[in-house]
Parts: structure tokens; sequence; C-alpha cells
């Protein structure tokens, strides 16, 4: 077959265009001698051993002006980018890791760009001389800013009005800034934020090819790593260029350490060459692949591995915290770049020396992949969003959704195949003119669409209706008993929010401007808002940040405190939560956690009936996204806990029940468990009502086993038997609840406990 598929577009220019890790088949194909593959390794002088002789037939043998194989293994980053981004849960995950293992395809692609930019541009430098070469650069920069503008000006307005999977509540009531904010990379998203990154990496390599150019090999490289290593200890100081809205998995700050690194060296390939030549190849691809083994029993391992560690208390270990810490993506941790360089240097060795073997298996496959890398990434964004708009919610067991996923995505994979060998709309002719228009279109699009709000007709939010009359939980100020001694006033209904949805909150303010109820706290405590597109506004809360929240760096469990019936976000500030919360903490008698106090008006926390307002999805989805996109918490549902008071511990616990994947443990303090006497129409009635009632789901909710449950209630709550009924129906399920009973109390007396209610959470989050 063709080794040198046509590039993306026919330029004048094409054939010698520079690569990122999305670049056109032509990116690798300058001419001159430094355009060549590397240079063949020299044979080491125990290369004679008898293993090793028989073999050599099958190592790679450069030809022509590409290195295939940095095409072949750039394919196989661009088929684990399908896999990993399209569906669910695959057998190819062995694979590709599926985003989860300690190093990704996304490392693959930026440092094989690096490489690349290093060998393409000395040649042009060598060739043209400095200035044609940077304009090179510029250009490709260029063409990589309007593929970014370009995607996330489609993909980010319909996945937010279609409110699929991957939403975040970008607030888009106002077209005009939204489409100013991308035109200047203040605003990326979910898979569009690649492109992003790479324009901007190729926007700083003119200033790294002139030093490189000029001998200042060391500057280049100290200045990457500084910057990377400033990046670690100080993220907010060290964030450059700018803050973008929706980058949470790549940080330029952290990311441009492996793409000027391998730039380096593709820049100065030969002297790389020369200081490796007595380097063994086969010896070093052994010794590559019992580190890839030995990562690879470490993922598989899981906590039991970690627990080994030499440490003090192996049981008190924070499995979680470490593993982020060691080898988080974002900030592309220092495990992470260990990781990767194992993996790396193990299968390039791997398709060096049995070439031949790998490129008649699979070359046909990934070469033509891999040498358009940029058409196969547009065209992979297109096929997320229509899966995400067109792929219902599946109800199959986990082996069937593995294997129509697996199915789906070989099926993607071999249409990306046949869309670059048929040159499915490749730009012919004039190929500027083609790279504008789709930005522009978008931009017009936006402009003229957004204002008329085409999405699919939402509940909105509403209002509840009034308590019933004479319900015994109606209370004077927060529609729960108050505290002893009078400690709350009156506190007035929540008044409609008129700051436009997405709005700055305003400046910072201390805790006791904040809320009355909170005192001098060593942690930060704030007022914010966002737009919940599940009620269709902008909502309040209050949030507390442990002590160490700037300076640590680290990430943190989240716990949702929910009040109770007619009630305000401030109630638990009122019982004393924050103060007892951050006094705890300091005194390290528990582990710093972050806690979020929601406002939910009179909604129980549920979607209400008949298409009423979604309150349970504007907790589960629409909160938690928002959390976990402007936070640093850990995003996994064991590191997620929701607790409720009264009409919240109902909340609290149909939360747990109808999305164990989001809420790992859950916290039910006099939970109210009505009857199904339709005396609150939202809650509905018959299977209406058993959708919603914690009673219910506790014998019929699915996947639940592995929620951790606490329940406390006085022995004479109006709520008891019902209470004590959801505890025997869990019991029956093999689920122990953490159960406390106090005697002789009614509904009410929260604020004795709310240290008991902390160090619960802490437990549970904090498993020891």
């Amino acid at each position: 077959m063709d080794r040198h598929p046509p590039a993306l577009a026919n330029a004048p220019n094409a054939s010698e265009a520079p690569a990122s890790a999305m670049t056109s088949g032509s990116d690798l194909a300058p001419t001159g001698e430094a355009g060549s593959g590397p240079a063949p390794a020299a044979t080491p002088a125990w290369g004679a051993l008898p293993f090793v002789l028989k073999m050599p037939h099958l190592a790679y043998v450069p030809s022509g002006r590409r290195d295939l194989r940095l095409d072949f293994l750039r394919g196989f980053c661009a088929l684990a980018m399908i896999v990993d981004h399209i569906g669910g849960a695959s057998w190819l995950y062995a694979l590709t890791g599926g985003n989860r293992f300690f190093t990704s395809a996304a490392e693959g692609f930026i440092f094989i760009s690096g490489l690349v930019v290093g060998i393409v541009y000395r040649g042009f430098m060598e060739r043209d001389g400095l200035g044609p070469a940077l304009r090179r650069v510029l250009e490709r920069a260029a063409q990589l800013y309007l593929l970014a503008v370009g995607l996330t000006l489609v993909f980010l307005p319909v996945s937010e009005l279609l409110g699929l999977r991957w939403a975040q509540g970008v607030d888009l009531s106002d077209p005009a800034a939204f489409v100013v904010s991308v035109l200047t990379l203040h605003r990326t998203y979910y898979v569009v934020d690649i492109p992003l990154l790479y324009a901007l990496l190729l926007a700083v390599t003119p200033l790294a090819l002139v030093l490189l150019s000029q001998g200042y090999t060391p500057v280049v490289l100290v200045l990457s790593w500084g910057l990377w290593g400033g990046y670690q200890f100080f993220p907010e100081q060290a964030d450059v260029p700018w803050p973008i809205a929706g980058n949470y998995a790549f940080h330029f700050s952290a990311w441009q350490v492996l793409f000027i690194t391998a730039m380096v060296i593709g820049y100065h390939r030969d002297r790389v060459a020369a200081a490796l030549r007595w380097v063994p190849r086969w010896p070093a691809l052994v010794v590559s692949g019992l580190g890839v083994a030995a990562l690879v029993a470490i993922y598989r391992g899981g906590d039991a591995f970690w627990r080994m560690l030499p440490v003090e208390d192996p049981a008190s270990l924070d499995v979680t915290d470490l593993v982020v810490t060691l080898f988080g993506k974002g900030d592309l941790r220092p495990g992470r770049l260990v990781a990767f360089a194992v993996v790396f240097v193990f299968c390039y060795l791997l398709v060096d020396r049995l070439w031949r073997a790998w490129d008649r298996a699979l070359g046909w496959l990934l070469l033509p992949l891999g040498q358009n890398a940029l058409y196969a990434y547009a065209v992979h964004v297109v096929f997320v969003l229509l899966v995400g708009i067109f792929l219902p919610p599946l109800a199959l067991t986990e082996r069937w959704l593995r294997t129509v996923y697996t199915a789906l995505q070989l099926a993607l994979v071999g249409l990306t195949w046949l869309m670059i060998r048929g040159r499915l709309f490749l730009p012919r002719g004039r190929p500027w003119r083609a790279w504008i228009a789709t930005p522009a279109a978008a931009t017009v699009a936006c402009l003229l669409v957004l204002p008329l709000d085409p999405s699919p007709t939402l509940p909105g939010w509403a209002r509840g209706p009034a308590p019933p009359a004479g319900d015994p939980r109606v209370a004077r100020a927060f529609g729960t008993p108050v505290p002893r001694g009078g400690k709350i006033p009156e506190f007035p209904a929540r008044e409609p929010i008129v700051r436009r949805p997405g709005a700055a909150a305003g400046p910072a303010r201390t805790a006791a401007s904040v809320s009355p109820y909170v005192g001098a706290v060593r942690g930060s405590f704030r007022q914010q808002y966002f737009y919940s597109p599940a009620l269709d506004t902008e909502m309040p809360y209050f949030v507390y940040l442990p002590p160490d929240y700037d300076a640590a760096g680290r990430r943190y469990p989240v716990v949702f405190m929910l009040h109770g019936i007619s009630a305000s976000y401030e109630e638990w500030l009122a019982y004393g939560f924050v103060d007892a919360l951050d006094r705890l903490i300091t005194a390290a008698e528990v582990q710093p956690m972050i806690v979020v106090f929601p406002q939910g008006d009179y909604s129980y926390w549920v979607n209400h009936a008949d298409d009423g307002p979604r309150w349970g999805d504007y907790i589960a989805y629409d909160l938690v996204r928002h959390m976990d996109s402007t936070y640093r918490t850990l995003p996994w549902n064991e590191r997620r806990a929701v607790g409720g008071v009264s009409m919240g511990g109902h909340g609290a616990l149909q939360l747990a029940f109808n999305y164990p994947w989001v809420f790992g443990v859950a916290g039910a303090h006099s939970p109210s468990l009505r009857e199904d006497d339709g005396e609150v129409p939202f809650l509905g009635t018959g299977e209406e009502w058993e959708k919603r009632d914690p009673l219910s789901l506790a014998a019929t909710a699915p996947n639940v086993e592995g929620v951790k449950i606490w329940i406390d209630l006085g022995d004479e709550d109006v709520y008891y038997d019902r209470v004590e009924q959801l505890k025997a129906a869990l019991e029956e399920r093999g689920i122990e609840p953490d159960w406390h009973v106090q005697l002789g109390r009614d509904h009410g007396w929260w604020d004795y406990y709310v240290e008991d209610y902390i160090r619960f959470y802490d437990a549970a989050l904090n498993p020891r």
C-alpha cells in the first residue's frame, strides 16, 4: 500500500507543513536531509547474542523522508483517542487504558508532536533560513487555532443546548460574549481542549526555535522544566498564559514540558542518537517491558498495592489522594511523566525491533491514521457529538455493554480510516479559505441562533407549592426547629436572583460578612452562584474550603449538606457546622474536606412529577459538575457525600439511591419519610411516588450496596416507624447503615450532634 498518503489539504506547502500531534499526512515530509527518518541505531557490541541474531530482518530500516515508526505510534494514539472518547466501557480499554491508566494517548500525541517539530523545522531552517521556518510554524499554529475555534463553536453549544452527559452548564445567554471568549481562547470545552493546547504550544515554538538555533538549549530546558515545577507547587501563580474556562485536563504550564523536551530531542536528534548509540536495544526493550508490566500490576493491584508501602500506619493511607498526587493528569504529575517515559520507550523499541511484523499486521490501519491525525481528530469530535445525541442509554448487562461499545468504537475507527482513504471532505484548492470558512460560519450561527434559544423545552425553575397546613415540620425560621437560645433570626424568603446566569461573583468577603452564623475560620467560606440547566436559573450556594486549600495544591473529598423544609441554605451554618468543621480540621481530628450548602427551597430535592422542576438533577448533575470543574475535588462517588436534615435527609437518601454513581456516602439526619397520601403533589403517587420515596428505593434501587449510610433520629420522631422500616429494607439487602436513635427526642436537636456528623463524613470519605 501507499505509505505516503495525500495530505489533509492540497496547499502548495502542504508537504512541508510542520506537525503537531494532530498534523496531516504530509507534515513529516520536508525536503532535504533533515527530513529523513532517524539514523538506524548501531548494533551493540553484545548484539551477537543468539536471540538477537535470529530477527535482524524485522528491525526498522529508514526509507524515504518519513519516520514511519512515529506515524505508526501516532496512529495508535489516534485509535486510542477514538476508543476512549466514544461510547462507554470497552474491551479495547485493555489496550488504550480508557483514560484511567497512569498515562494516556494525549501524552503520546504531544511528545511525538514535539519530536516532529524539532526534526522538521531544523531541516527548514537549514534549507530556507530562520525567517521562512518561523513563518511556517506560525501558519500551522494559525490552522490549529482555527480548528480549535471552529470545533468549540459547534461542539460546545450543541452539547449545552441538548444537555449531553458532559454538559457543564456554560452560560450561553449572551452569545456575543460567548463567541468572543472562544475566539480569544478564554473558553474551551471537553474534547476540543486538545487542539487549543496544540495551538498555544505552536505559538511559543518560534521563540524556542530561535533560542535553539543560537545555541541556548540549556535555557530552553531550564525555562520549560522550571515552569512545570512551578506549576506543581504554585498552580494558581504559575498558570500561563491566562485562565481558560473549561480547561480542566490540559494545563499549558504543565503539559508544555512534554512538547518542549521532545522538540529539543528532535532538534538535536543526531547528537541524541550518538549519545545512545551504545545502549543495547534488546536489553532496553526487555527492561522497559518489565517496567510496563510493573505499572500494569500496580494499576491492577489498586489499594492493596499501596497499602504495602512501608508507612507507619498503612491502614490510614489516603490511597486516592496519593494516586492523584503522583499520577494526576491535568497537572502532569511526576509519576505520570515517569509512567509515560517507560511506556513510550517500550512502545518505540517494540515497533523499532519488530517493525516488519507490526507493519504487515497493522500498518495498513495505523499509518493512515497517524499520517492524517489532524483530520482523524476533527472527524472523531463529530462522532463523539453524534453518539452523545443519538445513542440512547442501553439497559444491558456490563458484558453486553462492553461488547456493544467495542463494536461501535471499532466501526467508527474503520469509518475514519475509510474517510481518510477516500479523502472525504478534505479541502481542495485554496486551503486557507476552507480553514477559515468553518469557524466563520460557526460564529455567525452562534450569533444568530443562540438568542432564539433553540434548546428543547426545559421545565424551568418554579417555587414549589406552600407547605401543607398543619405540617409538624414547618418551623419558625428555617422550616425545621431552631437551635436553643433563639440563635436564628427570622430569615426572609429567597428573592429571585436578577444577575444574569453565569455572571461572575462579587469580590471576596469575610466569613462574617457572608453569613452572620460563621465566625472567624482558618479556611475559606464563600457565597457563590452558578447557572443550573436543570432548573434554568442561577442558584446560590455557600462553600467551605479547608485551611490548606490555597497552599497544598491537593484535591479534596466533597460533602453536600441539604437543608430542611421551607428552609434556607444557611440552616447548617446556624447549627455551627462550618465553625465545628474548621475547628476539627485545624486540630487535625478530621481530614480536610470541601463542604457545599446549596439552596433547595421547598422541593424535597427530587425531580418533580409531571415534568416539574428537576431538583434532583440540579444537585446530582449540575452542582456536582460545577464543583468538580471549579474546585480541586476528588471526582469519584466514594469521595463524594450528600447529607441533610429533615427534608434534606429525605433528599440525601433518594439522591444516593437514585444516583449511586454520583454519591457514595449518604447522611440522613431525622429524614422526613412521607406516606403515599398525595398531600405533596410533586412527589406523585403510586409508581411515581416510589421513584422518589427513600423507603421504596431502599428495597428496589440497583447498585446501592456500596453506599455508606448514616441514619439518626429521635425515638419520638413522627417519622420513626417509616425510618425503621427503611433500616430493615436495607438490612435485607445486606446493607448495614450506621444507625443512631436518640431517646426522648422528637424532630429537632441536630446542633447537638454536628461534630458527630462531621466525624462520620470524615471516616466514610477517608477510609482507614
